[in-house]
């Protein structure tokens, strides 16, 4: 007997309208759910661009956006279709021109303190086609969320907001959404600034106090005594002269009166003030940057600093994740550009920041190389076309060279050819010269050097023609360049190189005679 298939409910049911929690805002609209800003600071979210402006919090979140500005983005297509393809190619080009790095800072920078980010797109069209001229960024301050996740603008001919989501049951395609934090529950995202507020508020205020300090303690108090009977008179006249003497900082009484401190038993000093602000900053830039290596790096603690980089490593992947998720989102400006110029077209391509490591990729071309290595021992060799898909490289940002050898010891016409020197080793019998690929002028001292080495290197080349086979026989049956030269090392006990030792010998005998001749003759002796 068959069954039936139960399909999945694809509906949304614990959405953010269905909260019972329906008196945090009006009826229609979502309240911030940021605890910080509704009891600390009355719903205003402009206190953290107050916060945005401490000596450590801006500096800290300049750096973190920047750490993904700085990287590079690409667009990847659909599929390897030319159709997806050209799409592809002309979302690129239309991200390429316009100024989308200082859109990406807008962004990033206010979004991950305030949680949320928008920016206006500014549609331009020429002949048809439809691009971008810029994306920029707006106060979250303007903005609401109605119970659908609609955008609402508060302006002064709408104070209660109007949708900028959705015009006549269309898509507006205007506003740009970006959420940072883990809750994606609501639209307003979680910001770094409920994390912050409270280290920057001991911080404000312990530099109040600081001050406060400083201004009492920091220069003397001048004192002014008035005799018994004074009148008011002439009680002000003596305090004016004694504020004029050190601004407001200035006391008077009656003789015979004294007036002190009452100072608590302490063992702190001045510096307990530094310490309070010392410590705030040290967690704003936790908060912020993950670690401390950034502003406080102490010299030599090198594996330190390295693991702390790890950290804000994940941060530059979680932020650049986010942005390049909402750009390709189902109300992401990708998809809206590719709307207006390919009406139809379903296969949308996606824009994504390179996170990876400068370290990371040094290790995946070394990993390359060794394997370039391995094949070219073989005598084979990797085309073209694995670096253009390992890389990313384009069709003219490769070229071939003429006659480039696979390896780097092939056996061409008989002759052993040394790509690490660029030159030719003849074999056997053969009379030859070593080519390099640059020539030099030479005095004639220098040239008669050079002739001299080159007589020693062709003697010794034949002086080495018996062990030729058996160096190529190793070197071609490795998988490596390192396997190879350990082959050779272990073949060198075996070979016969009593004739090379002594051309070799004879050719540093004769050089250094040659050079204590020259020496002589210049020196005149």
């Amino acid at each position: 007997m068959a069954t039936d298939r139960q399909k999945p409910v694809t509906g949304e049911i614990a959405s953010a309208a269905t909260d019972f929690d329906i008196f945090q805002g009006f009826l229609t609209h979502l309240a911030n759910p940021d605890k910080v800003l509704a009891l600390e600071c009355g719903g205003d979210i402009t206190v953290y661009d107050d916060m945005s402006r401490d000596d450590r919090i801006g500096p800290s979140l300049r750096t973190r956006a920047l750490a993904v500005i700085g990287r590079e983005w690409e667009v990847t297509p659909f599929s390897d279709k030319a159709e997806d393809l050209r799409i592809a190619e002309y979302v690129k080009q239309v991200f390429l021109g316009f100024p989308f790095d200082r859109a990406r800072r807008g962004l990033l920078r206010g979004g991950t303190l305030k949680g949320f980010a928008i920016s206006e797109v500014m549609w331009d069209y020429s002949e048809g086609d439809v691009f971008i001229k810029d994306m920029r960024h707006r106060n979250q301050r303007r903005f609401r969320f109605d119970l659908e996740g609609n955008i609402l603008l508060i302006s002064r001919d709408n104070p209660m907001g109007e949708n900028v989501s959705t015009r006549d049951g269309l898509p507006l395609r205007k506003f740009q959404h970006v959420t940072f934090g883990d809750e994606v529950e609501t639209p307003y995202g979680v910001g770094l600034g409920r994390e912050l507020y409270w280290p920057w508020w001991f911080k404000k205020n312990g530099v109040k106090f600081w001050l406060m300090f400083c201004d009492k303690f920091a220069g003397p108090t001048v004192k002014g005594e008035y005799p018994q009977g004074a009148t008011e008179e002439q009680k002000s006249s003596l305090l004016s002269a004694a504020q004029a003497v050190h601004s407001n900082n200035a006391v008077i009484f009656p003789q015979g009166m004294n007036l002190s401190l009452l100072e608590a038993a302490r063992s702190g000093s001045i510096t307990t003030y530094k310490e309070l602000v010392e410590y705030m900053d040290a967690a704003m830039t936790v908060v912020i940057l993950g670690q401390t290596a950034t502003t406080e790096g102490t010299p030599g603690a090198l594996g330190a600093q390295d693991a702390q980089a790890d950290v804000r490593g994940d941060l530059v992947k979680a932020d650049a994740d986010a942005l390049s998720e909402a750009l390709n989102s189902e109300n992401g400006v990708v998809r809206w550009l590719v709307d207006y110029q390919f009406p139809g077209a379903r296969n949308y391509p996606q824009i994504w920041i390179k996170t990876e490591d400068e370290e990371g990729e040094l290790t995946v071309a070394e990993r390359d190389e060794k394997r370039s290595n391995a094949v070219a021992a073989s005598g084979a060799r990797l085309t073209p076309v694995y670096f253009k898909r390992r890389y990313g490289l384009e069709d003219d940002e490769i070229e071939a060279l003429p006659n480039s050898p696979r390896s780097p010891f092939l056996k061409e016409g008989g002759s052993l050819v040394d790509l690490t020197k660029g030159g030719v080793m003849p074999a056997a019998g053969e009379a030859g010269r070593i080519s390099f690929a640059e020539s030099a002028r030479f005095t004639p001292e220098q040239e008669a050097l050079e002739s001299l080495a080159e007589k020693a290197i062709n003697a010794a080349s034949l002086a080495l023609a018996g062990n030729e086979r058996l160096i190529a026989e190793a070197v071609m049956g490795s998988s490596s360049f390192e396997e190879a030269m350990q082959k050779v090392m272990e073949l060198y006990p075996a070979m016969n190189m009593d004739r090379l030792a002594s051309i070799l010998e004879a050719a540093l005998v004769g050089a250094q005679g040659f050079g204590r001749f020259t020496a002589a003759e210049e020196s005149g002796d």
